[in-house]
């Protein structure tokens, strides 16, 4: 068995040294180094070629977050794993390249878990951070789903605009897009002649209810439907989209733009710095 080769970085000894101890009694984990500051991490990543980084988020010198957009800038082959006591982070974080993003009081066996499900490629997030029930607007516009509704609860969600679609019509839509589902584009795969697949994370777990309702009142969309890409003859182009979310979490819809001729191809929005 190969095992998972783990770089700590934590300027709290305490919990370096409390992580440390619970990861060394798993089978498939090596702890290759820790230490007390990204700057020391940085210097020593390559020699040491671990495959997953757990590191705080905020601390002196180099933030947790800034030594994650460096590595990312550099393509260094491993994942990090945010785990921190700071819950404001994650948006940050996400978008800087972190794999994970964990509450330093985790369980252990949530945190071993973790960790193997960011080696073999997923993207996880502290529950906790997305239990936020929907804002008051969208509780008042649509009423519980039957059953515990679960299953109506998204985090990720696929995109799929088939062709044909106005160019101009599809950048104004991905520029709207991430404001109007509160959500972050963490990937595109776009062809002109196959269409383009834009994979969103939900910056809380979202009612698809309050998805479709949003996505099907922007100017830009035509049609939106809740339908796996299995219902249509859709490319295998596709298939190059990458999975973050574990399945029950995760949609795929349809959605159709507007012809050229039934929209404002040119109003782009205005941003105020």
């Amino acid at each position: 068995m190969t095992a998972i080769r783990i770089l700590l970085v934590d300027n709290h000894e305490l919990v370096r040294l409390g992580v440390r101890s619970l990861l060394e009694q798993e089978e498939d984990m090596e702890i290759v180094g820790d230490f007390s500051s990204a700057g020391e991490a940085l210097l020593q990543i390559e020699t040491l070629s671990p495959n997953i980084i757990l590191m705080e988020a905020k601390m002196p010198d180099i933030s947790g977050i800034e030594a994650t957009r460096r590595l990312q800038q550099k393509r260094t082959p491993c994942n990090i794993i945010m785990l921190t006591l700071h819950e404001d982070c994650l948006t940050e974080a996400l978008e800087a390249g972190a794999a994970g993003y964990l509450l330093s009081d985790i369980k252990c066996q949530e945190l071993t878990r973790a960790i193997r499900r960011v080696y073999h490629g997923e993207l996880v997030i502290d529950e906790r951070l997305t239990a936020t029930p929907p804002a008051a607007e969208d509780k008042a516009e649509y009423p519980p789903a039957e059953g515990d509704g679960s299953e109506n609860l998204i985090r990720e969600a696929e995109l799929i605009i088939p062709p044909p679609f106005d160019t101009a019509r599809l950048l104004r839509f991905i520029y709207q897009v991430e404001e109007t589902l509160e959500a972050i584009i963490v990937q595109e795969v776009g062809s002109w002649n196959k269409g383009t697949a834009i994979t969103i994370l939900m910056r809380r777990v979202t009612p698809l209810t309050v998805i479709l309702n949003r996505l099907g009142k922007m100017p830009e969309v035509e049609d939106v439907r809740d339908t796996p890409r299995a219902k249509y003859k859709l490319s295998s182009f596709f298939n190059k989209t990458t999975t973050r979310a574990e399945p029950g979490y995760r949609k795929e819809l349809l959605v159709t733009l507007k012809p050229a001729e039934t929209a404002n191809l040119f109003e782009l929005p205005s941003y105020s710095s």
